[in-house]
């Protein structure tokens, strides 16, 4: 009987699935290596490109904000410019509205007239005499107050008539009227209040 000796073939054979396998194991890490670093590449290319935006927003952010706090400025500026031209404004009506009260008291004050004979008040050539003058006027906002000497009621009484019929006064009221005796005259002490119309309304008016 023939007697084989299997032995050395099955240590070959052994040692062969050992390096088979060796080798499955290092080619599988190899692949997993090379596979993590191509997906660590790939993910820090991700990374900066991230970063890379990022930067790019900041200096975007940076350079918009630069941009609004000088529309800011801007709006500022604009609106202190604003202000100061509604000051100008203001200023520039109420001088106007200053201008066109007294031009208008001017032209409703007594008109003069000429007293004939040999009155007191009379220039020797009977030359026209005021027959109203103020001594005090106040204008404080809308009310204006007026106190002045007459020579008569009558003339009171036409002064303030102009005023009502005038475009920049309403509710003429006549406060006090008393006799006053100047240089041997009888006069009358006045004194009327009434309320001022805006320029603005005045002028819709016309």
């Amino acid at each position: 009987m023939i007697r084989i000796n299997l032995l050395p073939y099955r240590a070959a054979r052994r040692k062969e699935n050992i390096r088979r396998q060796i080798s499955i194991f290092f080619f599988s890490f190899l692949l997993v290596f090379v596979i993590g670093l191509f997906y660590n590449m790939r993910l820090q290319k991700k990374i900066d490109n991230l970063n890379t935006k990022i930067k790019n927003n900041k200096i975007m952010l940076a350079k918009f904000e630069k941009q609004a706090k000088e529309v800011d400025r801007i709006k500022n500026a604009f609106n202190n410019l604003e202000k100061k031209t509604g000051v100008i404004k203001n200023l520039e009506i109420k001088r106007k509205a200053a201008v066109c009260l007294l031009d208008n008291m001017t032209k409703v004050v007594a008109e003069h007239m000429s007293i004939p004979g040999s009155d007191l008040l009379s220039d020797k050539d009977n030359t026209p005499v005021k027959r109203l003058w103020f001594t005090n006027f106040q204008a404080k906002g809308n009310n204006v107050g007026i106190k002045g000497i007459a020579m008569d009621n009558k003339t009171v009484a036409d002064f303030m008539t102009r005023l009502e019929n005038s475009k920049l006064y309403k509710n003429v009221n006549l406060k006090t009227l008393k006799q006053q005796k100047i240089t041997k005259l009888n006069l009358k002490n006045f004194d009327i209040t009434c309320i001022k119309i805006s320029l603005n309304n005045t002028e819709s008016k016309k």
